[in-house]
């Protein structure tokens, strides 16, 4: 049987251990609205060694063969060249289909995007009532009905047209739970996290922080899935699927502590068998919550410091100082968690000094692991749009990819802090990693 709609996210080599929550919400919402749809996350294997076919053509070929009048990809600005790759081999194939993109980079820079792709669509922050909108008018005859749907940025023969913005949804707990059935979970090997099979999942959407740095196409808007809601998928997933482990996806867990503790103790009133891991910062958590997240199955903490440098902090309207970080991880720490904390090089008023103190607090706020990374600017973040507000200098690359500079640290500066830093981490005994730090051919 034919798909009416194909959603594709990633696509990663076999074997996979997780996935993103769009598709699955999309998916969701088009199966509840009728339409038969399939998510495509993995890149098919070549057929034998004389398969010489690219990765994007055997995947263009695989979804081909379900004939869908829709294609929706998920594009993150580090993949979007591949993305544009990957579409280009699809509208080879599929030369009636209507291309949709979603993500953090369709949102940021859509009119781009289609001037320079095969794309017909962007779909504009979250995109299940678009979509779905989208599917509804997408067998007619023709597409004069494109510049209606509210939130999407479309294109017609050379004509780009955005149009109304769309409202967030309001009420996440009318949402159906995402779904699980078409992400193929039985597969999935166990999360390098959680050590078990696991599954994404969030208890609010949205975030209020104004990071400099950080995309939020969810919106300043915070809207909350009630505690039940929350336990009811977990439960759903263990036992329809025996996964047991789940990645919550939060921007920052805690951030409303009486409902991240109403969430714990809805899993322990329930006896649910599962374990999870999470991310926050600062001082959201403290030790009745820590403890609490212990005991509903909490195992780990990414733990989002940034910066051991308080003017670091505040120039990049982190929201955060280092003393409520360490506070924060302090109280992680004293409830047996495991917690990896992640710190950046390349932040607004990031100095030699800063790296120096970046690196001391560091080795002394107690996490368990260190994972640095080399700061990079993302469109549609504060820092991409008005980079001489914060005192930064970003310098861009043919497909987004960009680096940035500060008023104390040069790009060749940065780099060698990079090293420095992590070979310092290193040498401390410390257990510390390299995230990101891009480099790229056309510097």
């Amino acid at each position: 049987m034919a798909a009416d709609i194909a959603l594709i996210a990633g696509p990663t080599d076999p074997p996979r251990s997780m996935q993103g929550l769009g598709l699955p919400y999309l998916a969701a919402v088009l199966e509840e609205g009728g339409f038969d749809t399939r998510i495509f996350d993995l890149y098919p294997p070549p057929a034998d060694d004389a398969d010489h076919t690219s990765p994007d053509e055997r995947l263009a070929d695989v979804v081909a063969r379900e004939h869908p009048g829709i294609v929706g990809m998920t594009i993150h600005t580090p993949a979007y060249a591949e993305r544009v790759s990957l579409a280009s081999c699809i509208r080879q194939r599929l030369p009636e289909a209507l291309l949709v993109a979603g993500g953090h980079h369709p949102t940021s820079e859509p009119e781009h995007l289609l001037l320079h792709s095969d794309f017909d669509m962007c779909v504009l922050g979250e995109g299940e009532e678009a979509l779905l909108e989208i599917a509804q008018h997408a067998s007619l005859e023709t597409r004069e009905w494109m510049p209606h749907v509210r939130g999407v940025v479309c294109k017609r023969g050379s004509e780009i047209t955005r149009t109304e913005a769309r409202p967030q949804t309001r009420d996440v707990d009318s949402l159906p739970f995402p779904a699980h059935h078409l992400l193929g979970l039985e597969n999935y090997g166990p999360h390098p996290l959680t050590g078990v099979r696991s599954q994404g999942i969030v208890t609010y959407r949205g975030c209020p922080m104004r990071c400099a740095h950080c995309v939020n196409p969810q919106g300043s808007r915070v809207r909350k899935r009630s505690p039940s809601k929350v336990a009811d998928e977990m439960a759903r997933v263990v036992r329809d699927f025996d996964v047991r482990g789940f990645n919550v996806y939060d921007n920052l867990f805690g951030l409303d502590r009486r409902r991240a503790m109403a969430v714990c103790e809805e899993i322990i009133a329930r006896k649910l068998d599962v374990v999870w891991d999470c991310w926050t910062a600062g001082d959201l958590v403290d030790a009745g919550l820590a403890a609490t997240m212990s005991a509903a199955g909490c195992v780990r903490v990414g733990f989002g410091a940034e910066s051991g440098d308080d003017d670091v902090l505040l120039r990049s309207r982190r929201g955060f100082t280092m003393a409520q970080h360490e506070a924060g991880i302090g109280a992680l720490k004293a409830a047996g968690l495991k917690v990896q904390a992640f710190f950046m090089v390349g932040l607004p008023g990031e100095s030699p000094e800063s790296v120096r103190r970046t690196v001391e607090r560091a080795k002394s706020c107690g996490a368990d692991s260190i994972c640095l990374s080399l700061n990079r600017p993302f469109p549609g973040t504060a820092l991409w749009l008005t980079p001489e507000a914060f005192g930064v200098r970003i310098t861009r690359g043919p497909d987004f990819e960009a680096y940035i500079e500060t008023e104390a640290l040069s790009r060749a500066a940065l780099l060698e802090c990079v090293d420095w830093a992590t070979e310092e981490l290193k040498h401390s005994g410390l257990d510390a990693d390299v995230l990101r730090c891009d480099k790229y051919g056309w510097e």
